[in-house]
């Protein structure tokens, strides 16, 4: 009679197996990115690397992506590009062979280089004095390792002679992080055993050095008895610029009335748990050109996620970068199409032309008589508001020498359309005629004009959401500043008309 077979025991997830790893290698690469180190910020990153991270990810496997799972959420969160092109390298595994080779062929100066300049990230005019050498000899060390790295890989299939140079020192960064040791627990090792072991082991070795500057303690690499592994999901939407209209993201994301957000690159991404008011915020964008529908696509999906300071934490901003690509330009999968550009407004040239007219005929007739010029109005600025697309249209009229502002107001927060501090600001939404219009998702929107340019609205902002009807007190505070004679105000609320 045939036993019953048990089922081979799961391996453990590496968000178990791997936390104090994990966070070694994430709090070391936020140190080098010279990122202040909060506990909040070292939680936050390891919970995207670890969401980014399959369960079955091998221990060093896990550590090296870590390091590119961290730069690339910095990147997102400091609005920056990333400052090279190689971080696809990563897709290529390291093998412990590489670190062996290198381990067992170099020499003790070399081995110094390779653990003081490729690991820690000191410069070699630094390690001049403390290796009492100078930066020739130190150069032609440096030159010695990527040979040895480019021989090794040679062996496996992996020729790199047309590598750069700083491409191959971050492979040789990369090796030189790269453990093959079986470590003992690393709250131990931040306990102060095992000190000998840690002098061959990078990972041993910064956790010793973590833990001795205060930015980690031995609680930190315990990982929790439930939990390690995150179960948020998260539904976004994906939108990618074409690159004719790269010049209008800023726009785009400044004006979004979505408060979840980030920008990768060309791809802006969205809080998808609202479709309807993303769907709103991108119809409005398209039907006012900026960009245009024909330049935008995207895609809405789900999958594990969280929303924090640093923006959108787990791997849906890469899934959304590739599967945005097989989506038609014009269309958002999940949302559908987009509008078309609307209309100009009618043109003020007939109007004008029957004026010239009846000018004309009233001269013929000698009914023209020579008067005093009128005194000029308070303000020669003029507004008309249309509700509509969650919002408000705001068509107005304003002398080229007026400094305009607009400021919305949407759920709790009140944000800058125009500051005021340019003229030119408004030429963005010039319609061709001579006025300008603008639309802004929100429940109310102010806006005016002033005869000089205005000051920093932030400290005026800042106060004015500290009182009950903010965009009222933010009113008053600007006739204060500026005299009547000089601004005229408009503000739509719920649909009325200044």
């Amino acid at each position: 009679m045939a036993l019953p077979i048990s089922s081979s025991k799961p391996a453990p997830d590496i968000a178990v197996s791997g936390w104090g790893a994990i966070t070694v290698r994430v709090a070391w690469t936020l140190a080098a990115l010279r990122v202040r180190i909060r506990p909040e910020v070292l939680q936050d990153t390891r919970e995207h690397v670890i969401l980014c991270l399959p369960p079955s990810t091998s221990l060093t496997r896990a550590e090296d992506l870590a390091t590119k799972f961290t730069i690339e959420l910095m990147a997102r969160a400091q609005r920056r590009q990333i400052s090279n092109h190689w971080t696809a390298d990563y897709t290529m595994p390291l093998s412990h062979r590489w670190r062996r080779a290198l381990d067992e062929g170099l020499r003790p100066l070399a081995q110094a280089v390779l653990r003081h300049h490729y690991n820690y990230g000191r410069p070699l005019d630094m390690l001049t004095n403390k290796l009492e050498v100078d930066r020739i000899t130190l150069e032609q060390v440096r030159g010695g390792i990527r040979e040895s790295v480019r021989r090794v890989a040679l062996e496996d299939g992996l020729p790199l002679d047309t590598w750069a140079p700083d491409r191959l020192d971050k492979l040789i960064a990369r090796i030189a992080a790269h453990s093959i040791h079986r470590c003992p627990p690393l709250h131990e090792v931040a306990e102060g055993c095992h000190a000998e072991l840690a002098a061959r082991c990078p990972r041993l070795d910064r956790t010793q050095r973590l833990v001795r500057s205060g930015v980690l303690t031995s609680d930190d690499l315990v990982a929790p008895s439930w939990g390690a592994r995150p179960r948020h999901v998260q539904r976004i939407v994906g939108v990618q610029l074409h690159p004719d209209a790269r010049q209008h993201l800023k726009a785009l994301t400044s004006e979004m009335p979505l408060s979840k957000h980030c920008v990768d690159g060309d791809l802006l991404v969205l809080d998808g748990e609202d479709l309807e008011e993303a769907g709103q915020a991108l119809a409005v964008a398209a039907e006012v050109g900026r960009p245009e529908a024909k330049s935008m696509r995207g895609v809405v999906i789900e999958g594990p996620g969280r929303w924090s300071k640093l923006g959108l934490l787990g791997p849906l901003v890469e899934q959304v970068s590739e599967e945005v690509g097989r989506t038609p330009w014009g269309a958002v999968q999940g949302l559908g199409e987009l509008p078309k550009v609307l209309p100009p407004p009618p043109s003020a040239l007939p109007v004008w032309i029957a004026s010239i007219g009846l000018s004309a005929v009233a001269l013929l007739a000698g009914l023209a008589v020579m008067q005093p010029a009128p005194a000029p109005t308070e303000s020669e600025f003029e507004v008309e508001f249309t509700p509509g697309r969650g919002g408000v249209w705001a068509a107005f009229d304003a002398a080229e020498e007026a400094y305009v502002f607009a400021i919305r107001s949407h759920g709790d927060e009140l944000q800058i359309i125009l500051s005021g501090q340019e003229l030119s600001e408004k030429a963005n939404f010039a319609v061709g005629d001579g006025g300008y219009r603008l639309h802004a998702v929100g429940e109310s929107l102010l806006i005016g004009a002033a005869a000089t340019p205005l000051d920093d609205l932030g400290p005026l902002i800042h106060a004015a959401k500290q009182s009950e009807a903010p965009l009222e007190h933010l009113e008053r505070q600007l006739l204060a500043q500026v005299s009547r004679d000089s601004m005229s105000v408009g503000r739509r609320n719920d649909g009325s008309n200044p």
